[in-house]
């Protein structure tokens, strides 16, 4: 034990065994004084020319210190200095034993009582003065020496040997005794002191254990109140089971029901099939494994309820204690009418399908119309240059119709497979070419784009493609055209169209190009927010990079062209 811990708790017992002795120095004390008066009031009264009388009387020098020391009891301003007060006083006595002592004499009347006053004065120093043992040590001998001292000076030793032989045996006996008896008293105390000092450290770990306790019941009570509060707020229907599959609680949402439907209202401590006895294996199977898992479980029903069909969802939650599974909260929400939003919804979303798919089907089947009436007014009319013309509209109507037809066999009617789209395309032009001597290799990436960038990405490849095939190969020469869709970024694409046939005339300029095919291309890509890039070398090489995102719209007007 360290020092200062062990000097504290030292005093923390002396202050223990002092206070804890006042009642019964108090009782001592006043005792005595009585005692000390009546004899007095004795010996005045009916023995007042007795030779001894004047001894006793002198004895009553202690007297005023036994009236202090249980005036300092009393007085609690004074209960600060007690131990000091004591030590004082006790200081007094032994120097009241050598006044009283040298100022005897062994030839008078009377002398024999003083031994004897000095032994109670002895037995009252360990009896009445709850001091420390050291303390009572050095009092208790300077009594002794100083009763040694009178009893030489007074010559008693000279006198009368065998006397203060025995007179000190006596005195020496006593104190002795007194010490004994005194750490004997110390010692019980300080296990009494230890004892109790531990009682109540543990009682006040108690108190304070009872005080956590408390707060927690009612921070536990506070939190059922509020768990109990909340889950009857929730319009949902609930209702919690332990182990055994009994209830332990039915909020009110569920309560008002079991009343409209005539289940017992009061469940708890039942079990769940005795309430429900239709109720589904799966929803019991479904608790139980919970209960071994841990895990919550989410699940969909339809059973009848009175007149009405419910489509319900059914979560059970776990509710864990100690890292274990103890309760299963089971949330049963009505979703009936969200499942016939839900169907509703679905019917319209079903129904808005097949019109968009009806609606391209249509549309097809008129652009198909429109290019059978240019084909019939070429019947009538052998101008080359109107034939001319009709065929290049007719492939721009192509591949339009290309692409509402690809949106009426699609399973998404907002998305095209671009490189279907594509390949389509270049087959339909290539069979509009057949007596060309013309190959066309092909390289698409997969991806899917808007029908806001697939018709213009379709113009595009129709206008360079049959641009090729009428001006690259002059005098039905062979050659090869490639077509390459490729990937750049997450979002950016690449088209290349290139052949190698004579390519295009030195001054060729896409920007300041006048016919309609390029005025055609430049808008389209403008349209697309993207660039095109023109090289010559060994032939003509087109590409054109844009993003796969909706296209911005551009106003123009056919006046542009002149």
């Amino acid at each position: 034990m360290p020092d200062k811990l062990k000097r504290n708790l030292n005093k923390e017992f002396l202050d223990y065994y002092l206070s804890s002795s006042l009642p019964s120095m108090k009782v001592g004390l006043i005792f005595t004084c009585i005692l000390f008066f009546f004899f007095a009031f004795v010996n005045l009264t009916f023995f007042p020319d007795f030779p001894s009388q004047k001894y006793f009387m002198r004895f009553g020098i202690v007297a005023p210190f036994m009236v202090f020391s249980i005036v300092v009891i009393y007085l609690k301003p004074l209960r600060k200095n007690l131990h000091l007060a004591f030590v004082l006083i006790n200081l007094l006595i032994t120097a009241g034993i050598f006044l009283v002592g040298i100022a005897s004499s062994p030839t008078q009347p009377g002398y024999e009582y003083f031994y004897a006053w000095v032994m109670l004065v002895i037995i009252g120093l360990h009896t009445f003065f709850r001091l420390e043992f050291r303390i009572l040590i050095c009092i208790g001998s300077l009594q002794l020496l100083f009763y040694i001292l009178a009893t030489i000076i007074n010559g008693t030793f000279k006198n009368d040997p065998y006397l203060y032989t025995n007179n000190l045996f006596f005195v020496v006996s006593m104190t002795s005794l007194g010490f004994f008896m005194t750490y004997i008293l110390q010692r019980l105390n300080w296990k009494n002191f230890l004892h109790q000092k531990a009682i109540s450290e543990s009682y006040n770990k108690l108190l304070e254990e009872m005080k956590d306790r408390k707060l927690a019941e009612e921070a536990l009570s506070r939190s059922e109140e509020q768990y109990h509060t909340t889950l009857n707020s929730i319009p949902d229907w609930i209702y919690v089971v332990d182990e055994k599959f009994k209830f332990v609680m039915l909020n009110s949402s569920l309560k008002e029901e079991h009343d409209r439907q005539g289940f017992p209202v009061n469940c708890v401590g039942k079990k769940l099939k005795e309430i429900y006895p239709l109720i589904s294996k799966t929803t019991l199977e479904e608790i139980d494994f919970v209960f071994r898992n841990g895990v919550i479980v989410i699940s969909e029903q339809k059973f009848n309820l009175g007149d009405k069909t419910i489509y319900g969802e059914f979560r059970k939650v776990p509710i864990f204690k100690d890292n274990r599974v103890v309760q299963v909260m089971t949330i049963l929400r009505d979703r009936s009418k969200a499942r016939e939003v839900e169907e509703l919804k679905l019917r319209n979303a079903e129904q808005k399908e097949i019109m968009l798919r009806e609606i391209h089907h249509r549309v097809k089947n008129n652009l198909a119309i429109v290019i059978s009436l240019l084909s019939l007014q070429l019947r009538n009319n052998a101008d080359p240059e109107l034939h001319r013309i009709i065929k290049d509209i007719e492939m721009r109507i192509r591949s339009m119709a290309l692409i509402h037809e690809h949106l009426y066999r699609s399973e998404n009617l907002d998305r095209i497979p671009l490189a279907d789209y594509l390949h389509s395309l270049t087959n339909i032009i290539l069979a509009t070419f057949s007596g060309h001597k013309i190959k066309i290799v092909t390289d698409f990436v997969s991806t899917d784009v808007s029908l806001e960038t697939a018709l213009p990405l379709g113009l595009i490849t129709n206008e360079l493609l049959t641009n090729a095939f009428k001006y690259a190969f002059p005098g039905n020469q062979p050659g090869e055209i490639q077509v390459h869709l490729n990937q750049l970024g997450e979002r950016q694409f690449q088209l290349i169209i290139q052949d190698n046939g004579v390519g295009l005339p030195g001054d060729f300029s896409f920007n300041t190009q006048q016919s309609l095919g390029v005025f055609i291309v430049r808008l389209l890509v403008e349209q697309l927010d993207g660039k095109i890039e023109v090289d010559t070398k060994n032939g003509s090489k087109f590409t054109i990079t844009f993003q796969n995102t909706t296209p911005k719209k551009i106003e123009y007007s056919l006046s542009q062209f002149p």
